[in-house]
């Protein structure tokens, strides 16, 4: 039986993989908070131009909340039974 089979050995990988996670997480929320927001690029200002022609063109469908019918992603659509 090799080490990584043992259970105690996982929960250990487990373990330190969360950590290094976590480190990882702190490291990049501290690069962030230093050097700011990213600017835009040229896909996020089509996407605004894309997003403020489709709301003109539907003023009827809500956009901007949180159980909002246009998404920009599919899982947050809600699904009416």
């Amino acid at each position: 039986m090799a080490m990584t089979d043992d259970p105690l050995w996982r929960l250990l990988w487990q373990v330190v993989d969360t950590l290094d996670y976590l480190q990882t997480l702190a490291k990049l929320g501290i690069v962030d908070a230093v050097a700011g927001p990213e600017p835009e690029t040229p896909a996020d200002q089509q996407r605004k131009c894309d997003r403020e022609r489709i709301e003109r063109a539907f003023p009827e469908i809500d956009c901007k909340g949180s159980g909002a019918l246009l998404s920009h992603r599919a899982d947050r659509v809600p699904i009416e039974d």
